[in-house]
């Protein structure tokens, strides 16, 4: 859903982006940037501090969004950028998810009544799965396969928001059932695809 505006926040980040270019900063060193926030985040989750968390999470979402828009505008888009971006995609989306399964494990989260810890998991799995079966997906000869309703942004501001107005449980929640629906959706493309 938000890739679909991705060319109208890249136009918007364009000056942003060319003045952090201007000031030395890196596409990869944005990238750790976001690493580090994405940490602070899981880590604010495990200690019962969830609204901070959904700062450090909406801030791990823009430094997500910049570093690629520094990218184009540097022209320093290379291979490698792309394989660390998604890998350190993927352990941002873990160390978020093991701060929730943590505080889940020690009673965070009440309104899921225990059970916070199995929806955090549930819902780290499914974030996997929507990355892996597009990437698998595109390795096959899907061409682009960036359907669905629940991308990383999505579920990253779900949890953002979810974190701010201290409904984490139920952000939760909302992420993992999306996150499956998401995979399986990529899946049937991709079946529609690749027959």
């Amino acid at each position: 859903m938000l890739s679909e505006l991705r060319e109208r926040v890249d136009s918007a980040l364009e000056p942003l982006a060319r003045a952090l270019a201007r000031a030395g900063f890196t596409p990869n060193s944005l990238t750790y940037i976001g690493l580090i926030f994405s940490v602070a985040a899981g880590l604010l989750f495990a200690i019962r501090e969830p609204r901070f968390a959904g700062v450090a999470l909406l801030v791990c979402g823009f430094f997500d969004a910049i570093d690629g828009a520094v990218a184009r505008v540097s022209r320093k888009e290379t291979p490698f950028g792309g394989v660390l971006d998604s890998v350190v995609d993927r352990y941002t989306e873990a160390a978020i998810f093991v701060g929730i399964v943590y505080w889940g494990i020690h009673g965070g989260m009440p309104e899921l009544r225990g059970w916070g810890w199995l929806v955090g998991v549930l819902a780290l799995v499914g974030s996997f799965m929507v990355s892996y079966t597009r990437a698998r997906a595109e390795a096959a000869g899907s061409g682009k396969l960036d359907v669905g309703i629940a991308e990383r942004g999505e579920r990253l501001l779900i949890l953002g928001v979810g974190a701010l107005l201290n409904q984490t449980g139920y952000a939760v929640v909302l992420v993992a059932i999306l996150a499956f629906l998401t995979a399986a959706h990529r899946l049937v493309a991709a079946h529609r695809r690749l027959g």
